[in-house]
């Protein structure tokens, strides 16, 4: 442990003690000048560190840019496969079909069960489409009609009769063009 001069009283005093014995000043073996010079190193050691992380806005600007232009053409692109995939996936019947039987089965329900004179009754399960079959309608513009045989009318004598159902349907805005029943089944 070495000694130095108390900075105040300049009597010895440890160069690590926090308070001198004599006097009772703080950091005895720091001098004021010692103390600026450290804090004024600091400060420029910060500032230097400040300024070298902080973003350079051209930069910033020109990566922005760059990622929107990238952004919009994968957009693009996506958008340009995917009608291309639609346009080759409508040239094929079930592939078409299938990619539609959700919707229609949704769409075309209560289209169906407006047919009944009383009442009606789906025996499909929770899990099953209501469709099994499906054929073109309007091929060039996508159209299909979908034939199932999952329901029962009632007729007026209080009995449910099986029956066959078609749904004309569009897929582009998911309109139904029609809807028909029959007694019987597939």
């Amino acid at each position: 442990m070495s000694l130095t001069a108390c900075k105040e009283c300049k009597k010895e005093v440890s160069s690590r003690a926090k308070n001198c014995p004599h006097c009772g000043i703080s950091n005895p073996g720091l001098k004021k000048t010692e103390v600026v010079a450290g804090l004024v190193v600091l400060a420029t050691l910060i500032g230097g560190i400040a300024y070298g992380c902080a973003p350079d806005k051209e930069k910033m600007a020109a990566e922005s840019a760059v990622a929107t232009a990238k952004k919009t053409k994968v957009d693009a692109d996506t958008k340009a496969l995917a009608a291309a995939l639609d346009a080759k996936c409508m040239a094929d019947l079930q592939c078409w079909g299938d990619k539609h039987i959700a919707s229609a089965s949704i769409y075309c329900k209560r289209e169906i069960e407006k047919l009944a004179h009383y009442s009606v009754k789906w025996t499909d399960t929770m899990l099953e489409m209501k469709f099994s079959r499906f054929a073109w309608l309007d091929k060039p513009n996508g159209a299909i009609t979908f034939v199932g045989d999952k329901i029962q009318f009632q007729n007026g004598f209080g009995a449910y009769q099986d029956s066959i159902y078609e749904c004309d349907f569009q897929p582009d805005g998911n309109v139904v063009l029609g809807a028909r029943a029959e007694p019987g089944r597939l």
